[in-house]
Parts: structure tokens; C-alpha cells; sequence
């Protein structure tokens, strides 16, 4: 099985690396803004950077809270 988020050969639907990614940045926005969610597929491409070290954890919470306030 691979990760659904870099792709990475692992046991699990996304990877340990990605999910403390994943969590680190729902900790950040908050669970009551995360849950409001539809879908967290959509930041998939940039918490992949996030592991690349393309982007930080902290672009990906300003670019969830920002589509907050739109």
C-alpha cells in the first residue's frame, strides 16, 4: 500500500511522516475550523511539499484559515 498523500510505500492509508504533518496542522487551524471541512483531500498536494520541505506546516494553516474567511 502507498501513501495517499507523497506516495511512500507504508501499512497504513497515509504514512507517519504525513500524519504528523496531517496533525500538526489541525492542530494549528483547530478542530472546530477542521471539521467544518468538506473535504482535507484538497491539501494533500501541499502537505506532499511539506514533506518535500517545498512549503511549511504554517503555510498550509494560513492557507486553510484564509479560505475560512473568504
Amino acid at each position: 500500500m502507498n501513501c495517499e498523500i507523497c506516495g511512500k510505500s507504508t501499512d497504513n492509508y497515509i504514512c507517519d511522516r504525513c500524519n504528523r504533518i496531517m496533525k500538526k496542522v489541525i492542530g494549528e487551524v483547530g478542530s472546530d475550523v477542521w471539521e467544518k471541512m468538506d473535504d482535507c483531500k484538497y491539501i494533500y498536494p501541499m502537505i506532499r511539499r511539506v514533506a518535500e520541505g517545498d512549503l511549511r506546516t504554517q503555510d498550509v494553516v494560513n492557507s486553510i484559515l484564509k479560505g475560512e474567511i473568504d
